[in-house]
């Protein structure tokens, strides 16, 4: 079993001045990390030298909340508080798509691409929708929204989404208290009442399991078929802001960030927590976890990012750096 990823290999920092970092995600390669700003911009950092490649600006106008990075590296989808959802072109830096559709002044939440070769992106709004873009055309209407009208009755702004290996399977955390997943193919959604606003979902790197993060201070591990509640994880503070929730790569252990700066490891068949760490100021709160995906099952090293409101995101590593 890997070592879980406690020793700081690198700190990204100086993008986005003094402003938050919302999000952090890696690059499917796990050589670079996406940073998203406050400060309306968004970041391309090499992760273990923790210097910054490319800074992305003037498409939005209001902060970057999220980021998904294409398979094949050439593209970044991003989203924001000015509602609009867009695609880049990871070298040249100019925005090659740019999709708006979700109303009210809420903003988007989550974004992520999907489907056969990233032909898809999903987005997730304050307005209570999760809407699907075609990558591949240059028309700016969703090909598909998903609402009360169209029988998803999401009852309040959706937060979150993690989507399965194939694409056609989306989890959608949202602040009514349900964690929903919706199957694409045939328009299915299924639906588990948690009862407090959930802010963060995640499937299990083997799809089996679904995570919810909620801002009771507790995260729910559930069968992601069938939504029988297997677990629930505490000891992170999570009551007032949005904080995300992860499976280590090899799915032997939950993550959470906390509003304290912390970040906790519990085993996922005890709950008990494995590890704590100070990985963000106190004062902050941890506001993105995610991990850089397994170069291959025999994998000894896993390497996590984190991002906080003190505007740093770090890289995380279970190797100790070389001496």
């Amino acid at each position: 079993m890997p070592a879980l990823p406690l020793d700081r290999v690198a700190t990204l920092t100086g993008a986005h001045g003094d402003g938050a970092i919302l999000a952090a995600r890696f690059a499917h390669t796990g050589e670079y990390v996406v940073t998203c700003g406050r400060d309306r911009s968004f970041a391309l950092w090499n992760a273990r030298r923790g210097t910054c490649v490319k800074k992305y600006t003037g498409g939005h106008s209001r902060e970057v909340r999220d980021a998904s990075c294409a398979r094949d590296g050439s593209k970044i989808a991003t989203c924001g508080g000015d509602r609009g959802v867009f695609l880049w072109d990871v070298t040249t830096g100019a925005s090659v798509r740019r999709w708006s559709g979700h109303e009210g002044e809420g903003g988007v939440n989550a974004v992520a691409l999907c489907g056969a070769g990233d032909s898809a992106c999903a987005s997730a709004g304050y307005d209570a929708s999760v809407k699907m873009w075609d990558t591949r055309s240059n028309s700016a209407m969703p090909m598909q929204t998903i609402h009360a009208r169209t029988g998803v009755a999401f009852g309040d702004s959706v937060t979150s989404l993690s989507v399965d290996a194939e694409g056609y399977r989306i989890a959608c955390g949202c602040v009514d208290g349900v964690s929903r997943v919706v199957d694409l193919r045939n328009g299915k959604c299924h639906m588990d009442v948690i009862g407090v606003p959930v802010t963060s979902v995640r499937y299990s790197n083997d799809r089996r399991y679904l995570l919810a993060g909620c801002l009771t201070s507790r995260v729910a591990a559930l069968d992601a078929k069938s939504g029988d509640s297997l677990a629930t994880y505490r000891g992170h503070q999570s009551e007032r802001s949005k904080t995300e929730c992860a499976w280590t790569p090899d799915d032997a252990h939950v993550v959470s960030g906390s509003e304290d700066g912390r970040v906790l490891f519990w085993d996922v068949v005890t709950a008990e927590i494995a590890a704590e760490l100070p990985a963000h100021d106190p004062k902050s709160v941890v506001t993105a976890i995610d991990f850089a995906p397994a170069r291959s099952a025999a994998s000894a090293e896993s390497l996590m990012v984190t991002s906080g409101t003190d505007g740093v995101a770090h890289v995380w590593s279970s190797a100790a750096p070389p001496a």
